[in-house]
Order: structure tokens, then sequence, then C-alpha cells
């Protein structure tokens, strides 16, 4: 015989049609507890279609996706503030002091990305953040508007890499395999908790402190880079670890 509280349950999570539709039983609640979840992290899944930017040892670029999410502005400022290890794109005048081009219109009037020098920045970046420079680095931004104004945050700690070692795809011979490694710290989580992912990157941008311009110098003469460093890893070992091997990149 069925008791009270069984017959109840299953009155609950009956599906009831009428006229063919089924109804689905919705419940109201004051308040549902997060308490203990992960927000997943966007790079477990395909980038395709994410803001994005690129560095590599000599120069930084940007996906269209980017460009067009800061309204298609030209220039740029970049930011950056290595103690929090955040790198800021903040659009700006042609002729606004420390700006570079990012992005063209070509003669077919179609938007292009535009690939920046940089060796000098991209020198010192790689040697604070200990990457090693055979490694290509990409990471995600995340959209803020400050007083009107929208800017890109970068978080360098959460920067994959990848590598192209001198050895043909094994699902097409013309192109070359693809490497790529992931941070240490992403193995043990999905994510920020949901009560870290609703805080703010920054607050402001007029209040970030420890923020200072770029500025891009002339690059030197192109030499041979030594390839024959470094090789143990394209991060520094004691931080990051090999990913299991991929050729579509969407991981």
């Amino acid at each position: 015989m069925i008791n009270e509280n069984e017959s109840k349950n299953e009155k609950l999570f009956t599906k009831p049609v009428r006229d063919g539709i089924v109804e689905y039983i919705e419940i109201d609640v004051d308040e549902y507890d997060f308490d203990g979840f992960q927000v997943v992290m966007r790079e477990f899944f395909s980038k395709a279609n994410c803001p994005a930017i690129t560095i590599k040892y000599g120069s930084i670029v940007s996906n269209l996706c980017a460009i067009r999410k800061l309204d298609e502005c030209s220039h740029i400022n970049l930011l950056i503030n290595m103690q929090k290890k955040l790198l800021v794109v903040k659009p700006c005048d042609e002729d606004a002091k420390d700006s570079f081009q990012w992005s063209r219109i070509n003669n077919k009037d179609t938007l292009k990305a535009r690939e920046i020098t940089g060796w000098y920045f991209t020198y010192r970046l790689y040697d604070d953040m200990k990457w090693n420079k055979d490694g290509i680095m990409k990471m995600l931004g995340t959209l803020l508007k400050c007083r009107g104004e929208k800017i890109f945050v970068f978080n360098l700690i959460d920067a994959e890499a990848y590598h192209f070692p001198p050895e043909t795809s094994a699902d097409d011979t013309k192109r070359r395999k693809r490497v790529p490694y992931m941070p240490e710290r992403w193995q043990t989580i999905y994510g920020q908790s949901y009560e870290e992912s609703k805080k703010p990157i920054i607050s402001t941008f007029g209040e970030i402190d420890g923020f200072v311009p770029i500025t891009i110098p002339k690059a030197p003469s192109k030499k041979p880079i030594d390839t024959e460093k470094n090789k143990h890893n394209l991060f520094n070992s004691s931080e990051n670890v090999n990913k299991e091997e991929t050729e579509d990149g969407t991981t």
C-alpha cells in the first residue's frame, strides 16, 4: 500500500499532458543556495567566438571578437598590473599618448586585426611571468563597463600556452602539430566559487592602483632566437604541467 508521502512525491514529479502539450512542473523557491558551487571556466570549452589576445615572443595580437566588442576601435592603450597579474585593453584616440593601432580596415572594407611587434614588452613580460619564449600564450578577456567606457581585462595567470614542435599533425600532414599546456592549478578546480565570480575584477577604471601604460618601443633588428635553451617546459615547471595533446585547440 502506498503511504501518503509517496503519493505526494509521485504527484509532484508527474508531467501531466493536456491537449498533447507537456506541462513541466515549476517549483518556486525564495532563494537557491550556491554555496560549494564553482562556475566552470570558459577555458575548458571551445574558444570559438570568445574575445582573446595571443602573445608571442615578439608580438601581440587580438582576435576580431575582442575588437568588435570594443566597438571596432582602431587604437588602444595597454595597462598592466604585475602585482595583480592583470592586463587591461582600453580604447583611446589615435593621437593619445602611448596609443597603438590594433585593428585596421583593408582594401575590401573588411575589419582585420593588426599584429603589433613589441620585442621589449614581450621580453619583459615573458621574463616576469616565467614563460618559456618558445610558447605562444593565449588568454580570454572579460569585458567591463567603467563609467560608460568599455575595457577588456585579461588575467595573465590564466594564460594557456601552445607549442608547435617540428612535426606534422596526425590528422593533417600539411599542418604543424600543436601541443597545448595549461596552468597546473586548473587540474584541481573547475573555476571560481560562485561567490568569488560575483566579485568585481576592478572597481572603476579611474581607481585602479598600480597600473601604468605600456610604452611600445621601436623594435630592434630581428635576430635568430636560441631555441635550445629552456626547452623543458613552456611555463615555469614548478607552476604548470603539460596538458594532453590535442590538435584542434578547443579545450
